[in-house]
């Protein structure tokens, strides 16, 4: 089963493309043969190509793909590539837009009464490739993503990850060569593509998603992600269902809603999804798909690790640990570093685990008085160590990289730290099988990646990112399955449709709401909670303005503070349109409702 763009994305009969967030931002391809052909082409594209086509001038020289801009910036392909061999890369995307089809267009349950079909054009490709798209992440899925949207045609595509290369990242992210160790991976990916695929312009973004502002997400026309981070996926997620505006009737602006294709991978298992924010459901609205994470309990991890993984999850748990920093007060089995004489400087000589606080039945004693059993890496116990002999690891940390520095697990120094910390605690418990990878994905808590299954779901995504700006078949309705390594001896696929959660802290409806400028606050929010019809109901509701300042509140010191503005009209505290938030002490804290205030004069 499919599904298709929302019906505010279909438009209405001979209006087509004067509405379309596709159709005003894909830029017109320059051509040198004769003028396009009269006929129309898709809703999405057809807005922007035929305001633009004036303004666009011819190119200066012959380009050497036809169709697509000439790069902007030298790349690292010294030959030039035959004309006739470049002219023909993507025909077979451009013959499956180009002919007409009964799979054109979208088919579905989603499919608007009176909604324009899909019609081919032979040049809609090359319009298609003119979308700006936002790739993120660049590590093993996003390789293959970036690999597949360059050789799919698309021209304009921003990559950005936050993380440098590492050694072990080059077996699966083909991407990188030995020299790039220590690199920004969006940095060295960008200009792997851009030497390697002519008329591709790949632009590097280097840090976090949340650096930069929602409003710069809006320069998009579609974003792919391939996140291994269940917390990013959650931002990038509300972000975008934020940005979505709505009509003064309440319907969504189709201009203001940017597709979410969202690729992940475990093992051999991997997963692709269509998200149209507050259209279809959201990565939010199935967050309970994820499993709890059953963690470690601490008392086996300090006292009777059993697995590899345990020492590295003590290690990085004991450097958490802020209270640690400084004391002198060893407990039974921390382990330590032991040095000969006074108070060590860093890492000491040894490594070693408590066994017992010798005077741990004197009441009188001091901490630094204090005298330790201690179990060194080589098996032997050594007794009556003075505490001031005896250092923590939060202290040899603090030592190493400074006092304060938090552990960045993206960063190699502070995790081959770690890794050599816990192979010294394994050595103690006699464990074997600790190795890097094994610190690294305890500590990140990484499921090793398989490179078929980052092949497989990357050209999922890739092929759903070419549906979704073209029409060309129907939508992914809304989730595919994976599976590489079946009970039944082989791999399989499925889609599953997964509904919108009505609850969903992220893509819950935005309620519409007249009212009049001249309203009072009190006023307003007595009507509002007599009218609504919301589940759970208004109890003691506090309304913020799109800005977070609270302007109505209904308990405590705050409602108090804000008595004074019951009295006032709602156009001192909002603007036509603006979003109001809603949330209530008597709702759990992940509940807000967002309202659009139609005001009126």
């Amino acid at each position: 089963a499919s599904i298709g763009p929302p019906p505010q994305f279909a438009g209405t009969p001979g209006a087509r493309g004067n509405s379309r967030r596709f159709g005003q931002l894909l830029p017109a391809r320059p051509r040198s043969h004769a003028p396009r052909r009269a006929a129309p082409i898709c809703p999405r594209l057809e807005g922007l190509c035929m305001s633009k086509a004036a303004s666009e001038s011819p190119p200066s020289k012959k380009l050497r793909v036809e169709g697509l801009s000439a790069p902007t910036t030298t790349t690292a392909m010294d030959a030039e590539p035959a004309e006739d061999d470049l002219s023909q890369r993507w025909s077979s995307l451009a013959t499956i837009m180009g002919r007409p089809t009964a799979m054109g267009g979208e088919k579905g349950p989603l499919k608007l009464p009176g909604a324009e079909e899909f019609e081919c054009d032979p040049e809609l490709h090359e319009m298609v490739a003119g979308a700006k798209i936002l790739c993120v992440g660049a590590g093993g899925l996003g390789c293959e993503l970036l690999k597949d949207l360059a050789l799919s045609g698309f021209t304009d595509i921003h990559v950005i990850d936050m993380d440098h290369i590492d050694i072990t990242n080059l077996n699966r992210q083909f991407l990188f060569r030995k020299k790039d160790v220590g690199e920004p991976k969006a940095t060295v990916a960008a200009a792997f593509v851009n030497g390697r695929v002519p008329g591709v312009q790949v632009t590097a973004h280097v840090g976090k998603l949340q650096d930069h502002e929602p409003e710069w997400y809006k320069e998009y026309n579609l974003v792919i992600a391939g996140l291994d981070n269940i917390e990013a996926r959650r931002w990038l997620n509300k972000t975008l269902c934020d940005l979505v505006d709505y009509e003064e009737d309440g319907s969504i602006n189709p201009e203001s809603v940017i597709p979410l294709i969202d690729g992940g991978t475990e093992g051999f298992k991997g997963q692709a999804r269509v998200i149209l924010p507050m259209h279809t459901s959201c990565f939010e609205c199935t967050m309970d798909m994820f499993p709890q994470n059953k963690g470690k309990a601490v008392c086996t991890l300090e006292s009777n690790p059993r697995q590899p993984e345990d020492c590295a999850i003590y290690i990085f748990m004991k450097l958490e640990d802020d209270e640690k920093a400084g004391k002198a007060t060893f407990t039974t089995n921390e382990q330590v570093f032991v040095s000969s004489g006074g108070a060590a400087e860093g890492a000491g000589e040894s490594t070693g685990v408590v066994l017992a606080n010798e005077n741990a039945l004197d009441d009188d004693a001091l901490p630094e008085d204090c005298l330790y059993t201690v179990k060194l890496a080589d098996g032997s116990e050594q007794s009556g160590v003075k505490a001031t002999s005896l250092t923590s690891l939060k202290t040899a940390w603090d030592a190493t990289f400074g006092a304060g520095t938090r552990v960045d697990k993206d960063l190699r120094e502070h995790m081959v730290w770690i890794h050599s910390r816990a192979a010294e605690r394994a050595a103690i418990f006699k464990i074997d099988g600790l190795t890097y990878d094994k610190t690294l994905g305890s500590v990140k808590n990484i499921i090793p990646a398989v490179a078929s299954t980052n092949a497989v779901i990357a050209a999922a995504c890739v092929h759903e990112a070419t549906k979704v700006l073209s029409y060309c078949n129907p939508l992914l309705n809304t989730y595919l399955l994976y599976n590489g390594q079946s009970m039944a001896g082989g791999c399989d696929c499925s889609t599953l449709v997964f509904e919108r959660k009505l609850t969903c802290s992220a893509c819950r409806k935005v309620l519409v709401v007249p009212a009049a400028a001249s309203e009072t606050v009190g006023d307003f929010v007595a009507r509002f909670k007599a009218e609504s019809t919301l589940d759970p109901p208004m109890v003691e509701p506090q309304l913020s303005d799109s800005a977070g300042d609270v302007f109505y509140a209904s308990k405590g010191m705050l409602a108090q503070v804000k008595a004074a503005n019951l009295g006032q009209p709602l156009s001192d505290f909002v603007e036509h349109m603006e979003t109001v938030s809603i949330t209530d002490s008597h709702w759990d804290t992940e509940t807000v409702v967002k309202l659009k205030l139609n005001l009126s004069s």
